[in-house]
């Protein structure tokens, strides 16, 4: 009888889990079934136990990405409704957190190439821009000032997440970002 005990099976979440981090790291070129394996320390059999070839792997990938946004959104708008400004504070500052900053730029990227990513993206944007607008509504502010709210602190974000790292340090983008929202969140 062997003692040696199996690793344990790998799920779908798992394998899409590795190359969501890949992705991050090196953009989609880096997105492998060898680099993949390395990363979970299996075999090439394991990845096409779960998945017919690369392509199905990036459609899960892109799957993943706007399945996430949904359950995103949902837990969003629970919390905007006891409290939309904290929320809001709380959105902006996770949009920040390195890891998550870093995938959005790479999928925003393979999303310029591939219709799957770039269908997650559009779903993405317009659950988080739905978001938005419902927070700036639970502020009060009638359905056309949050739009126009929503657009603002939504295009500042994008641009800042893309931007800001380039721009160095000094520029504070996060703390910028802040302070765009405390002016559109203001009721003067």
């Amino acid at each position: 009888m062997s003692t040696a005990s199996a690793s344990p099976r790998l799920s779908v979440t798992d394998w899409v889990t590795a190359g969501l981090e890949l992705l991050a790291e090196e953009g989609i070129g880096g997105v492998k079934i060898q680099r993949l394996c390395e990363r979970l320390s299996v075999t090439k059999g394991s990845f096409y136990w779960h998945f017919t070839d690369l392509d199905a792997f990036l459609g899960a990938m892109a799957k993943h990405w706007e399945d996430g946004a949904r359950i995103f959104r949902d837990r969003f708008t629970e919390m905007a409704q006891k409290d939309a400004k904290q929320t809001l504070v709380d959105a902006v500052n996770s949009s920040f957190e390195s890891r998550l900053g870093r995938l959005e730029r790479a999928m925003r990227d393979w999303s310029r190439s591939d219709p799957r990513a770039s269908a997650a993206i559009q779903a993405s944007d317009e659950l988080a821009f739905a978001s938005l607008v419902s927070s700036f509504e639970f502020l009060g502010f009638t359905p056309e000032e949050a739009d126009i709210r929503a657009k603002t602190l939504f295009f500042a974000g994008v641009g800042f997440s893309d931007v800001g790292p380039r721009l160095g340090a000094q520029a504070d983008p996060l703390g910028q970002l802040n302070a765009m929202l405390e002016l559109l969140t203001r009721r003067d």
